[in-house]
């Protein structure tokens, strides 16, 4: 893999520390979810659809949970299986 999730850097480095969250925010939004910042927490929604991505610092992605409905259909700790979620 050569570090990238479409326009979503994987790696990590001074320069990109605060570029990963506040890109995948971007993407969200250009795919009409709506955001909820908690601090570590960015909840997505979209309908009965929601995203929660866990962040352990603005570049770095804990793991990310996938509701329908308010029930859990998955969970991730890779950042493009989140990324694909909100990319839909």
């Amino acid at each position: 893999m050569d570090g990238k999730v479409g326009a979503v850097s994987t790696e990590t480095s001074e320069n990109t520390a605060t570029d990963v969250r506040a890109t995948l925010s971007e993407t969200a939004e250009q795919h009409g979810w709506r955001r909820t910042q908690r601090e570590r927490v960015d909840i997505y929604s979209r309908g009965i659809y929601h995203v929660h991505a866990i962040w352990r610092d603005s570049s770095t992605l804990n793991g990310g949970a996938h509701y329908e409905d308010s029930i859990l259909l998955t969970y991730t700790t890779e950042l493009p299986k989140t990324l694909g979620w909100l990319a839909r």
